[in-house]
C-alpha cells in the first residue's frame, strides 16, 4: 500500500485567528499550492478535521476553500465560466450482507465528465464526445474538472479515497501496445489514441447501452460485455439481467487472475484489466494505487479527468458532500488549452 505524501495534506491552521472572518491571504495561499499540486499530483486534502471545528464552520471553510481554489485556477487559465457546485450530501451504500464496500476507480459524473483529446492535440475531436449518456445522471449534468468531497462523517468503516494516475495508466498501456517507451510517447499521441477508443465504445453504444464508458472501453477493449457492464461497488452480485445479456459474465465470477478479488464485480473487473492491460487489478493496485486517510470535516481535492478515484471498505455511516468546479460545456478555447495542459501536467497560465 502506498499512502498520499505528507505535502498533499495542507494544513489549514492559518485559517482560524479567532475572528469571525477567515484571512484572505491565508486562503489565497492555500488555494496556490492546492492548484499546483493537483494538476502536478492528481490531488491534495485540505486538513480542516485537525482544526476541531463544529460542522458548520468547518463545512463554510471548505466552501471558502474551494471558492478560492475557483478563483485561483482560473486566474490560472481555466475557463472564466467554471463555477463551484455544492451537490446534496450522499451516504454511502453499502450492498446487502456486507459490512463496507469498495469503490472500484472512476470519474465522477462520467456520463459527461471523462478525459478526452483536447482540439489543440486532435482537431478532428468534436467536443459533444464529451458526453456519453442525456439520462440518468448520479449526481447532475455538468462537466466536472476538479472533483470535491468534504467528509460530513467518515462512518463506521474505513475513510480512504484511493486515487489512481489516469495519465500513467493510459501512457503505460498505449506504449506496451505499440511497443514503445512509456517516457518517450508524446501525450498528444496517447490523448488521440484515447480519442479513438471513445469514439469506438459512442459507436457501439446502441449495442451496449451503457451509459457511461468504462475503463476497459477507454483503454481499447473490444469484447462488448466489457463495454456493457457497469464497474462501480466491488461487492455488488451480477444481476440475472447482467447474466441474460453476458453469458460469459457468470463463470467469470467464480475466480479471478489475482485469486484476491471479493465480490462479482471485482472479480469481473479484475478480468477486464488483465484483458486491458495485462496485469490483474492486484498488480495494477500495487502499481498505481495511492490511499488518501481523511477524518471528519476533511476536504478532499482532485483533478477530475487525469485522475481516477474510488473508495476503500467505507461504512454505511460514512456521508459525503460535493464540492465539484464544473463548467455546463466543455468546450472553448481557454477549456481546450487547459485540457491540453492538464494533459501535460500543468496549467496553461495566465490568458
Amino acid at each position: 500500500m502506498r499512502f498520499a505524501p505528507a505535502e498533499l495534506h495542507l494544513d489549514c491552521a492559518t485559517l482560524v485567528t479567532g475572528g469571525a472572518d477567515v484571512p484572505g491571504h491565508a486562503l489565497r495561499e492555500l488555494a496556490a499550492r492546492a492548484a499546483q499540486a493537483v494538476h502536478r499530483h492528481g490531488f491534495v486534502v485540505f486538513r480542516i478535521g485537525r482544526l476541531r471545528l463544529g460542522i458548520e464552520q468547518s463545512r463554510r471553510l471548505a466552501a471558502e476553500l474551494s471558492e478560492a481554489l475557483r478563483v485561483e485556477l482560473i486566474a490560472r487559465g481555466a475557463p472564466d465560466e467554471m463555477r463551484l457546485e455544492q451537490d446534496r450530501a450522499q451516504q454511502t451504500y453499502v450492498p446487502a450482507g456486507c459490512a463496507t464496500r469498495t469503490l472500484l476507480p472512476h470519474h465522477d459524473g462520467q456520463h459527461c465528465s471523462y478525459l478526452t483529446p483536447s482540439l489543440a492535440d486532435e482537431p478532428d475531436w468534436a467536443p459533444q464526445w464529451r458526453e456519453f449518456g442525456t439520462s440518468g445522471y448520479t449526481t447532475t449534468p455538468a462537466h466536472k474538472m476538479y472533483q470535491g468531497v468534504f467528509i460530513a462523517d467518515p462512518g463506521d468503516g474505513l475513510s480512504v479515497t484511493t486515487y489512481y494516475d489516469w495519465l500513467d495508466i493510459l501512457s503505460t498501456v498505449y506504449a506496451e501496445r505499440v511497443g514503445a517507451d512509456p517516457e518517450q510517447v508524446r501525450p498528444e499521441e496517447v490523448a488521440r489514441w484515447l480519442g479513438v477508443n471513445l469514439r469506438s465504445a459512442l459507436d457501439q453504444q446502441s449495442k451496449h447501452g451503457c451509459p457511461y464508458p468504462s475503463i476497459g472501453a477507454m483503454l481499447g477493449v473490444g469484447e462488448p460485455m466489457w463495454h456493457g457492464l457497469s464497474f462501480h461497488h466491488a461487492e455488488e452480485p451480477l444481476s440475472g439481467q447482467q447474466r441474460a445479456s453476458y453469458p460469459l459474465a457468470g463463470p467469470l465470477t467464480s475466480g479471478c487472475p489475482c485469486g484476491e478479488c471479493v465480490g462479482d464485480m471485482a472479480r469481473l473487473y479484475c478480468h477486464m484489466l488483465l484483458t486491458a492491460t495485462g496485469r490483474t487489478w492486484w498488480d495494477c493496485r500495487r502499481r498505481w494505487e495511492v490511499l488518501a486517510p481523511s477524518e471528519r470535516f476533511d476536504l478532499l481535492f482532485g483533478h477530475n479527468l487525469t485522475m481516477l478515484h474510488g473508495g476503500l471498505a467505507g461504512g454505511a455511516g460514512r456521508v459525503i458532500e460535493p464540492f465539484c468546479l464544473v463548467v455546463d460545456t466543455p468546450a472553448g478555447s481557454r477549456y481546450e488549452r487547459w485540457l491540453a495542459a492538464s494533459w501535460r501536467r500543468e496549467l496553461p497560465g495566465h490568458a
